[in-house]
């Protein structure tokens, strides 16, 4: 009878083995979890990025060619790093509001590339004149925000966006 009263609990090696087993159970769990909520930071970063980036875009896409031109000047392919850069570029334009500033992690740059809109081969300006096409000068601008990784702050990763300014 005493036998079996002893029996019913669990020994202290049964309850341990039941806990190693549990821990093992819960240990992808948490890390599913953990991912989760990097990959919902990292997100996060990224829309930002994409805001910083659509800023700048939005901005550029209401000049005409002939405002941007004088701001450029005979620079026809150009790069700016960084909002200071970017800001004293864009005062150089008449009536035009001041860009919003990236905060810290962020960093925005801008890559400008004249094009003058006609047939660049030999004899392509037969094929514009053949086919009544005017040349239409553009610029293709680049915008890209860069931040850093989530949980590997050396590598970083980028958003890009691009527009056009042209009459």
């Amino acid at each position: 009878m005493n036998k079996e009263r002893n029996r019913r609990a669990f020994s202290l090696i049964e309850v341990l083995v039941t806990m190693v087993f549990l821990s093992l159970a819960f240990l992808p769990l948490y890390n599913l979890f953990s991912f989760g909520q990097k990959g919902t930071t990292n997100n996060l970063q990224e829309v930002a990025a994409t805001n910083y980036a659509s800023d700048l875009v939005n901005l550029l896409r209401d000049l005409s060619f002939f405002e941007f031109a004088k701001a450029a000047g005979s620079v026809e392919n150009f790069k700016l790093t960084g909002d200071g850069q970017i800001s004293s570029f864009l005062k150089r334009i008449n009536n035009i509001k001041p860009l919003p500033a990236c905060e810290v992690p962020f960093s925005r740059s801008m890559e400008v590339r004249k094009f003058k809109g006609r047939d660049g081969r030999l004899f392509g300006w037969i094929s514009d004149w053949l086919k009544n096409r005017q040349a239409v000068p553009n610029y293709l601008i680049t915008v890209k925000v860069e931040f850093p990784r989530m949980g590997n702050t050396s590598e970083k990763d980028r958003v890009t966006l691009y527009t056009m300014v042209m009459d």
